[in-house]
C-alpha cells in the first residue's frame, strides 16, 4: 500500500481520473445548451452594457435595474442581435477575442446586411409619388414666426404682480404704437434674445417651455397690434408679431431627390429587417428568468 501512495505514476493516473470526471461532469452540463442557442441571463446583458457604454460592472448593473420593461426589452432585442451577427462573423472566419473586433465584425455583418439592398435600386415614378404622399411631415417646411416681446420678471415679483404689469404695460404699448424696433426700451432683461425672426417651434419652447410656445404659434400676425399677456417658465411676456408663416410641404419637384433617398432608405432598412428575421431564425434564445423579460 505505501509503495502505491508513493509511486509518482500512480498520482498522475489518479489526478487524470479526477480531471477525466469533472470535464465530463461540466461538458455535460454545458452541452446541454445547444451551440445554435443565445443564452441571455444577467451576466450578458451586465457585459453588454458595460462594453457599450464604457462603464463598470456595478454601474451597468445598476443601470439594467433601473430600466424600465420596455427598455429592458429593447436592450435583450440589441443584445441577441449583436450576438447572432457576432457569430455568424465568426462562421466567416474573422473572430478574434476581443470585444473591439467583436464590435467592428458585427458592424461589419451589419454593413453586409445594409449592402445587400444596396444593389440597383431604382424606385418606379409611382412608388416614389405614393411614398411622397404617404410622409408628407419627411418634405415640410414647418412653421416660423417672426416677434418681438416685452418681458416681466416673476423672480424680482409674485407671478400675480408680474401679470398686472403686464396688463398695464400693455395698455401703453399700443397706445403708443411701439414699434418692432422700440421695443428694447421696455421691460426687463431676457435670459435668451428680444428679437425672433423666422424661428420654428423647437427654438421657442427651449427658450420659454412648451406653455409659451403652443400659446404664441396660436396667434395671429398684428404688425401694429401688442398681445398678451403670455406666460413663460420665465416670466410673463407681451408679444408684438408682425409675421407667421404657416406650415408648408413642399412640392415634390423640389425635393424629388430627397424622396429617392428616404424611399431607398426605407427599402434598405426594410431588407435589412427580413436579413436579421433570417438570421435570427437560425438561433433559438434562452432568457433568464430573473431578468424580468418576455423575449
Amino acid at each position: 500500500m505505501r509503495f502505491f501512495l508513493r509511486e509518482p505514476l500512480i498520482h498522475f493516473v489518479a489526478a487524470g481520473l479526477v480531471l477525466f470526471g469533472l470535464n465530463q461532469l461540466f461538458v455535460e452540463k454545458t452541452s446541454e445548451v445547444s451551440a445554435d442557442t443565445i443564452v441571455i441571463d444577467q451576466a450578458a446583458v451586465v457585459q453588454f452594457i458595460q462594453h457599450r457604454q464604457n462603464r463598470t460592472p456595478e454601474d451597468a448593473l445598476a443601470q439594467w435595474q433601473r430600466l424600465s420593461q420596455s427598455s429592458r426589452s429593447n436592450l435583450i432585442k440589441d443584445l441577441i442581435e449583436e450576438e447572432a451577427l457576432y457569430r455568424k462573423a465568426k462562421a466567416f472566419g474573422l473572430d478574434e477575442s476581443d470585444y473591439v473586433i467583436r464590435r467592428r465584425m458585427v458592424q461589419k455583418m451589419d454593413f453586409a446586411a445594409a449592402g445587400l439592398t444596396e444593389t440597383e435600386f431604382t424606385p418606379s415614378a409611382a412608388a416614389l409619388s405614393d411614398y411622397y404622399k404617404a410622409n408628407p411631415e419627411q418634405f415640410s417646411v414647418p412653421a416660423q414666426i417672426t416677434f418681438t416681446h416685452v418681458y416681466f420678471d416673476t423672480q424680482q415679483r409674485t407671478p400675480a404682480a408680474a401679470l398686472v404689469l403686464a396688463e398695464q404695460h400693455l395698455n401703453r404699448l399700443n397706445a403708443d404704437q411701439v414699434s418692432f424696433s422700440e421695443s428694447g426700451q421696455y421691460g426687463e432683461r431676457f435670459a435668451y434674445h428680444r428679437n425672433y425672426v423666422d424661428r420654428a417651434q423647437p427654438l421657442i419652447v427651449d427658450h420659454f417651455g412648451a406653455e409659451f410656445a403652443a400659446r404664441v404659434f396660436q396667434l395671429s400676425a398684428t404688425p401694429d397690434l401688442w398681445q398678451g399677456p403670455l406666460k413663460s417658465r420665465h416670466g410673463v411676456h407681451l408679444v408684438l408679431m408682425p409675421t407667421v408663416t404657416p406650415e408648408r410641404i413642399l412640392a415634390f419637384s423640389e425635393v424629388k431627390p430627397k424622396v429617392v433617398m428616404a424611399l431607398r432608405l426605407a427599402e434598405q432598412d426594410k431588407r435589412r429587417q427580413a436579413f436579421m428575421e433570417t438570421l435570427l431564425a437560425e438561433y433559438s434564445v434562452a432568457i433568464e428568468p430573473g431578468l424580468g423579460v418576455v423575449p
